[in-house]
């Protein structure tokens, strides 16, 4: 009889002055060569239960845990702190959270280096696990130059290198390109059938996992609701990302507001003109032009390291440009400080934990606010209660920020954002961390603004979302804007290029009635 790799019996945890559990009376097996994908709306315990499985729950974070977890038939309790590496590889949602080299090579070396491994096999390691995650060509860069997907795809890497019984990803795509996600799920896949290793994966993108996984978990407030085989889930029960093709709830609206400025036609708001960026002696961005018009909202696009967040960074005044102008209104900005323009450009970092600073919710919530609103600390107390209200954040109003989950965070701080209602909003990879439910928090927030007269830049690497609330699509590659254009010229354009994986899944599949999942 086959042992499994996992066996949770009966897991409770509630966090060190939590009000309530953030996991209750688990009960999972996972055998070897399983894979298993774990959904669930944001905040549900997901990311709790993947930090008992690699250990770190009990040992490096305080609370009270009952039942048991073990590990290769070992209560995870009875390993040291540390005693689960090269047993359990976990890939945390915060790619940075557990970077902690200078280069690329010693990252990915760095856990195959503490099992004392001989220096060939150490190399061949870091080779093979670059290669498998589409990075070989990063080897010799420096960690914090990569872009945030660039990063996803070290810390993945590094965990691949040390050769894992289990694998834990926690929302491994998020951050990634189409292209990218489809290499690391193939490498999973791989994994699984050549080597036998257990993977379990925590994601709210469900749609290229359905076809590979075993099983599909859904949690919610810390259960286990519901599980069954993709194929079951598809016939009775709709995931949190399913949906079919928004023909009228998504694609109607988006035409209406294209016409609505067409016929404005009124002098852009946002205006770049051919920008130049780089860092050291290598441009990132070259030749970058495009303007924005009042109530419009623009996807960015492209590949990872393509220079989508260096160009937001950019237009805020973050980075200094070696050529090309931007302009606001008309007036020529480029050389204005960074907190002049964010009075009216409000931008949203990939990784919240970037612009997160005071020690609770509702305060990191008006900070922004206090500093670049003419509003009464009142009145801007009020409109943050709403918006922490709207994007269900307000039973947080006293707690750290820090301890909310990823897709929380960045929550946060659009509302801290929002609360001072710049005219551009610039959100990176806004996506992250969010379910269906919550994405209609983000997609009414877009719509409100762009009804104001608002521009919204938004860098989203989901074609059903664009679909949903863009006209137009900018497409970056290798530094370059390739693409400029509405948003079905657009995907007309990338299909021609043979960029299939951008394109929304009924254009891929050619059936528009057929389930998105």
């Amino acid at each position: 009889m086959v042992e499994p790799v996992v066996h949770i019996e009966n897991l409770t945890f509630t966090y060190s002055g939590a009000a309530f559990p953030a996991l209750k009376g688990i009960k999972l097996k996972v055998y070897p060569g399983q894979f298993l994908t774990i959904t669930g709306p944001s905040g549900c315990g997901k990311s709790t239960l993947a930090l008992c499985l690699a250990g770190f729950i009990p040992h490096a974070y305080p609370g009270e845990m009952s039942g048991a977890v073990y590990i290769q038939g070992k209560d995870t309790r009875e390993y040291p702190a540390g005693g689960l590496a090269g047993i359990v590889g976990l890939v945390q949602q915060d790619p940075e959270a557990q970077l902690c080299t200078l280069t690329v090579r010693d990252e990915v070396a760095f856990g195959p280096e503490n099992l004392c491994l001989p220096q060939a096999v150490i190399q061949e390691r870091v080779d093979n696990a670059l290669r498998s995650v589409g990075a070989l060509d990063l080897l010799d860069r420096q960690v914090h130059t990569l872009s945030g997907g660039e990063k996803q795809r070290v810390a993945i890497a590094s965990v691949l290198a040390m050769a894992p019984s289990l694998l834990i990803l926690d929302e491994p795509t998020a951050n990634l390109d189409p292209s990218c996600t489809r290499e690391v799920l193939q490498t999973l896949e791989r994994l699984r059938t050549e080597q036998g290793i257990s993977i379990i994966v925590i994601e709210h993108r469900l749609k290229s996992l359905s076809a590979i996984s075993d099983e599909l978990l859904v949690m919610d407030r810390g259960e286990i609701i519901q599980r069954g085989s993709p194929k079951e889930f598809r016939r009775r029960y709709v995931p949190t990302d399913v949906g079919t093709k928004p023909r009228i709830a998504f694609s109607q609206p988006c035409k209406l507001h294209v016409g609505l400025v067409n016929k404005e036609k009124k002098d852009p708001l946002l205006m770049v003109d051919n920008l130049r960026v780089g860092y050291q002696d290598v441009d990132v961005l070259s030749g970058i032009s495009f303007s924005a018009y009042p109530g419009e909202t623009l996807a960015l696009m492209g590949d990872n390291g393509s220079g989508k967040t260096t160009l937001l960074l950019s237009l805020l005044g973050l980075l200094k440009p070696r050529q090309g102008k931007i302009y606001l209104s008309g007036q020529d900005v480029t050389g204005m400080k960074a907190s002049r323009r964010a009075r009216e450009m409000g931008l949203i970092f990939q990784n919240p934990n970037h612009q997160i600073f005071e020690k609770t919710v509702v305060k990191e919530a008006m900070l922004a606010a206090l500093s670049l609103s003419e509003k009464a600390p009142d009145q801007i107390m009020a409109g943050v209660d709403r918006f922490l209200e709207e994007f269900e954040l307000r039973q947080y109003k006293t707690e750290n920020p820090f301890c909310l989950s990823l897709g929380e965070k960045k929550r946060l701080t659009l509302v801290s954002v929002l609360a001072y209602s710049p005219r551009v909003l610039i959100l990176d990879e806004p996506l992250v961390g969010q379910d269906r439910h919550r994405l209609s928090f983000l997609l009414n927030a877009i719509e409100r603004h762009r009804a104001q007269g608002g521009v919204t830049l938004l860098v989203c690497h989901e074609p059903d979302v664009v679909i949903a609330c863009c006209r137009r699509i900018l497409f970056l590659e290798k530094g370059k804007l390739l693409i400029n254009a509405p948003v079905d010229e657009a995907l007309a354009q990338l299909a021609k290029m043979g960029r299939d994986e951008y394109l929304p899944a009924w254009e891929k599949e050619g059936n528009p009635d057929e389930p998105i999942s």
